[in-house]
């Protein structure tokens, strides 16, 4: 239930969510999941991913955790 009104919350407030044809390839992104582990944060990322409008990642990017000390450069 939390995950659906979640996904409506984020699709009623961002109504222009598609990317014009000339989109930067290295933008920061406008929304970060987090959580734990079977928190439903996969479930999330999947439903998100039905929306043709909404470019989600592949695999988690492990940013915070993993790569951080390598900067902001390797994260575009």
């Amino acid at each position: 239930m939390l995950l659906r009104i979640l996904l409506q919350l984020l699709l009623l407030t961002h109504s222009s969510l598609s990317a014009p044809a000339d989109f930067p390839r290295k933008k920061f992104p406008s929304a970060i999941i987090v959580g734990v582990k079977k928190a439903g944060t996969r479930a999330l990322l999947e439903f998100l991913r039905l929306n043709p409008n909404i470019r989600a990642p592949g695999p988690e990017v492990h940013f915070f955790d993993k790569n951080y000390h390598k900067g902001l450069d390797w994260y575009r």
